[in-house]
This record gives structure tokens, C-alpha cells and sequence, in this order.
């Protein structure tokens, strides 16, 4: 299960290793759109609900209020094992007393319990009237499984908060063998997507005051007004391939992290290519950032913070080969490994409990 297959991002390929580990499972979704997604997926059996059939692609965050019932609608699922990869809505599906569902949770929803999210006025005075009915159903849901697992600390930490479960925790699976480590260059790079609560803006105004060159990766509604505050050594280049963000990680002077992550698989990224990250103090960048040695910390969305930071991060003196083994630990293959294991204990769990 996963929540909507239109977007080309880190839970989407967490999917796509899923899917590897069990190639005849049906992947079952709410909507699909396979030219806004990783191609990747055209090679699985994806399935999905009667919201598909709504014209939709870029704005299907204004479905919010339908996607309960969107899941609800794939019926109940009687297969052995239901893993469900979710931040919002694939673990309301429904599953059989037989089956064992386990729900890997990239993060309680934002627009229900992170305020950032509903900083638009017009989103929050739209969705005002369901906040309520949502999360009341989101509770319920999350009740429902077998298992929950968390994809960082940060995120088990709000599980408990938001559900009262206790979550074992398996760092998302980073393709870190699709980088070379290289000496550092000359221009930042920011890879995300661009929505207010990221906060890109505060990278693209510090590296404009300092006249520091920034390459922007990424699509999202704050483009334009990150466009009018960019000074000339600022370049946006979109929604790019794979070989290409690659390209830009090895050749960067640095990677910039301004938003709070969950886990954040761009950072990991980064030092797997040898490079290190300029983070936010928050989130999943304090499991997977050492502070001095692969990294750099700011702890306010202030440009004159920001550009401390980037000088604290130009005097790391680490190598690339250094900063790469830092990254090794979150690879696929300790993702696998250890999925497999909770999932095993899990269900064995699940088969020995009373009727």
C-alpha cells in the first residue's frame, strides 16, 4: 500500500524497494500517474481506487478529505501480509482478521498534527470543517494494525505522541552505491520539494546576501517566489533525472537542508557522494548528521545563522571517503535486513495471539 503514486520522491522509492523484495505483490494506491512518478513502477501491478479516475495529477493535496473513503473503497484485503508504506492515508486500509498488516510509517500526517502544513490560509479555512473527522478516523486506523514501524526516531517519538504505539525504527533504504565520494566544490545545492514548510527561502537569501553560488533541485508552489528573491548566482532547474542529481551531489560544495525532516534521504545522499550538509537542528538530521564530521547545524531560519553554518561546514577538514562511510549504514541492504526481521517477529506474534 501506499498513499498516491504522482510524485517522483523519497517515500516513492522506498516503495520501489519494496516492490523489489516481493516483485509479485500488487502495489495498491489511492491514485497513479505514471508520468509524474518513477518510472520504475511501470513494471509492478498497481492497482488503484476510484479517486484515479479524477483528472487530477499536481493538485491532489485538494482531495484531501476523499482519501479515506478512497481507501476504503479497495475493499477489504485478504492477503497474507499487507505492508502498508504511509504518511497520511495507506494505513486505513481495510485487511481480514487473517491477514498481518504493518504499516510503514514515514510520519504522522502533517496536515493533521503539524501546523506548518496549514499555513495557507485558504487550506486551513477549507479543511477547518473535517480536522476533526480526520483525525478521529486517522486514530482509528492506526489502531487498527499489527505493527507499526517508524522510519527514524523522530518520527517514533510523534507515533507514540499522536497513536500511544511503540514503534521499532528502520532507517529508509539510501541507494548510496549510486555515488562516488569527490572533493568538494564551489556552489551549495538544495534537492527538495518546494512547499513553505521546507523553507528553501532562507538558503536562497543567504546565498544571495553572500553572493555563494546555489543550485535549486525541485518543484512546488513557492518557485515563483523563490525566483523573485534570487540575486544572479542563484540557478532552479526543476524536476531533474536521477544521473543529474547525482551529478550536481558530487559536484557541490555542500548540500543544504533548511526544512525539518522526517529522515531526510537527500542528506544521506550527500555524504555518500563525500559532501557534507548544512541541516536544520531538527528532526531526523540530528539521527543521521555528525555534527563537525559530516555536517554543520543552525538552529533558526536566519540568513545570518545560515552562513555561520556554511563557514562552520567549509572547515571540515573530513574527506570525502570519510563523510561516505558515515552514510553506509543507512543502505539498502540494512533496510532489507532489517524489515524482514520485524516483519518475521511480527507475524509470528500475530499468529500466536488468541482469536
Amino acid at each position: 500500500m501506499h498513499d498516491y503514486l504522482n510524485q517522483p520522491g523519497g517515500a516513492e522509492r522506498v516503495v520501489l524497494v519494496m516492490a523489489a523484495i516481493w516483485p509479485d505483490a500488487p502495489i495498491y494506491t489511492s491514485l497513479y500517474r505514471p508520468d509524474s512518478t518513477f518510472p520504475a513502477f511501470g513494471a509492478s501491478d498497481v492497482r488503484t481506487s476510484p479517486l484515479n479516475r479524477i483528472p487530477v495529477d499536481r493538485g491532489f493535496r485538494n482531495l484531501l478529505p476523499l482519501y479515506p473513503a478512497a481507501f476504503r473503497a479497495l475493499g477489504t484485503l485478504d492477503h497474507d501480509v499487507v505492508l502498508s508504506s504511509s504518511s497520511g492515508w495507506a494505513h486505513g486500509v481495510r485487511t481480514s482478521p487473517r491477514s498481518f498488516h504493518a504499516v510503514y510509517c514515514h510520519a504522522p500526517a502533517r496536515w493533521l498534527y503539524g501546523g506548518e502544513y496549514l499555513r495557507a490560509p485558504r487550506r486551513k479555512q477549507a479543511l477547518g470543517p473535517f480536522m476533526g473527522a480526520l483525525r478521529s478516523w486517522d486514530r482509528s486506523a492506526a489502531q487498527r494494525a499489527d505493527l507499526y514501524i517508524a522510519n527514524s526516531h523522530e518520527v517514533r517519538r510523534r507515533i507514540r505522541r499522536h497513536y500511544g504505539i511503540h514503534a521499532p525504527v528502520i532507517y529508509p533504504p539510501v541507494d548510496v552505491d549510486r555515488f562516488r565520494p569527490t572533493p568538494r566544490g564551489e556552489r551549495l545545492l538544495v534537492v527538495s520539494r518546494l512547499l513553505p514548510y521546507n523553507r528553501v527561502d532562507t538558503i536562497v537569501d543567504a546565498a544571495t546576501r553572500a553572493g555563494i553560488g546555489l543550485d535549486v533541485v525541485g518543484t512546488g508552489p513557492t518557485l515563483e517566489e523563490l525566483r523573485r528573491i534570487a540575486g544572479p548566482t542563484v540557478a532552479f532547474h526543476g524536476r531533474i533525472a536521477d544521473h543529474e542529481v547525482s551529478e550536481l551531489m558530487e559536484g557541490c560544495r555542500a548540500l543544504c537542508v533548511p526544512g525539518r525532516e522526517d529522515f531526510g534521504i537527500c542528506a544521506v545522499e550527500a555524504n555518500a557522494a563525500g559532501k557534507p550538509v548544512v541541516a536544520l537542528a531538527a528532526g531526523g538530521a540530528l539521527e543521521t548528521l555528525e555534527n563537525g564530521v559530516t555536517g554543520t547545524f543552525f538552529t533558526r531560519h536566519d540568513s545570518e545563522e545560515v552562513l555561520v553554518a556554511i563557514r562552520r561546514c567549509d572547515e571540515i577538514d573530513a574527506s570525502p571517503e570519510v563523510i561516505a562511510a558515515h552514510a553506509q549504514r543507512f543502505s539498502r541492504a540494512a533496510f532489507e535486513a532489517g524489515l524482514l526481521r520485524v516483519l518475521q517477529d511480527g507475524r509470528s506474534a500475530h499468529r500466536d495471539r488468541p482469536a
